[in-house]
């Protein structure tokens, strides 16, 4: 079974709006950067299982803050 991952794209006010839904980080990442192209905003991959933000993408750079291989528990 895929964890599922949420993108939210973070406004102006601070406020963070859903974009889509993805399988994978490495699938997240790649979504990000097409995202992202040409544009300032922020991004954070959030994962739906245990509620945690596991990558963000701000200023063309993508941060992983969880190890892809870390199982839940």
């Amino acid at each position: 079974m895929n964890t599922l991952f949420d993108i939210l794209k973070k406004d102006r006010k601070g406020t963070f709006h859903w974009i889509e839904s993805v399988n994978d980080m490495d699938a997240a990442e790649a979504r990000l950067r097409q995202l992202s192209a040409g544009c300032s905003d922020e991004f954070v991959l959030f994962r739906e299982v245990d509620l945690q933000v596991v990558a963000t993408y701000t200023d063309r750079i993508y941060r992983r803050l969880l190890d892809p291989s870390q199982r839940l528990s």
